[in-house]
């Protein structure tokens, strides 16, 4: 059980983005993989899979940003890190 409440600052959502940039990255690589196995045309599997990681990392730049942003915030209002 958890004693006392601590702020996050947004670190949920940093970790979230990771998730799904490594998600996207691995799927993209498994549907790449079935297309070659079938000798299909890669190409839509590329650009959907390139579409999905970039998506999600502009997800987790934002995310750091807002942390960043929050944590700058805290250092200012409590003069500690």
């Amino acid at each position: 059980m958890i004693s006392r409440r601590a702020p996050l600052f947004a670190l949920d959502r940093v970790l979230a983005g990771w998730l799904a940039v490594a998600a996207s990255t691995v799927t993209t690589a498994l549907i790449v993989a079935v297309a070659v196995g079938r000798d299909a045309s890669v190409v839509p599997a590329v650009v959907g899979g390139a579409t999905f990681i970039v998506v999600s990392a502009v997800a987790t730049a934002r995310a750091h940003a807002v942390r960043a942003a929050l944590l700058r915030r805290k250092w200012e209002l409590t003069g500690t890190q």
